[in-house]
């Protein structure tokens, strides 16, 4: 059964170093802003503090350079291995939706006059613009093998963002009738 002390960004480390193998705070840093970056938001900041709790635990092997930077290079022993491995087996719970757009729109009739209308036109930009680097990234990942897996969240990522174009299409032309 996973540890209840950790949470979606000890997962999302434990995971990279199981895809990637060993790697630095800065280099998870970087494979998150490439991939689970995309769909998962969380302070960029834990990636500098998890691998060190993760360490501290018993999850991680910890190797420091002697000198220069003295960077900490982290790889994933068997009890990571078998969090990891334990978390994945269990159900994936509720579905998390944290949209500040959404949020917004709630609150929206709050604003002055027209607030609903540039609202919209935002998110259609802020979505179409995602959609833009999913379809690149989806172009990118065709001719890579071992690629299949994970082009199936950036599949749902460009099905969300196809929706959300629909969605505040439908809000700004509704806004016109405010």
């Amino acid at each position: 059964m996973p540890d209840a002390s950790l949470g979606p960004s000890a997962y999302i480390v434990l995971g990279l170093l199981a895809q990637c193998g060993p790697l630095t705070s800065y280099d998870l840093k970087r494979q998150v802003d490439g991939s689970v970056g995309y769909f998962w938001s969380f302070p960029r900041s834990q990636l500098y503090a998890e691998p060190q709790r993760l360490a501290a635990l018993g999850l991680l092997a910890e190797q420091q350079e002697d000198g220069g930077r003295r960077r900490r290079t982290y790889s994933l022993n068997h009890a990571g291995r078998a969090a990891l491995t334990a978390w994945l087996q269990q159900p994936a719970g509720e579905v998390e939706l944290r949209d500040p757009g959404l949020l917004k729109l709630f609150f929206v009739s709050q604003g002055p006059p027209g607030t609903r209308q540039a609202l919209a036109t935002e998110q259609l930009a802020v979505h179409r613009a995602r959609l833009e680097v999913y379809e690149h990234l989806t172009t990118q990942l065709k001719g890579e093998a071992a690629a299949d897996l994970r082009t199936e969240p950036l599949g749902m990522g460009v099905l969300y963002e196809r929706a959300s174009l629909a969605f505040w299409t439908t809000v700004l032309e509704d806004a016109g009738t405010d």
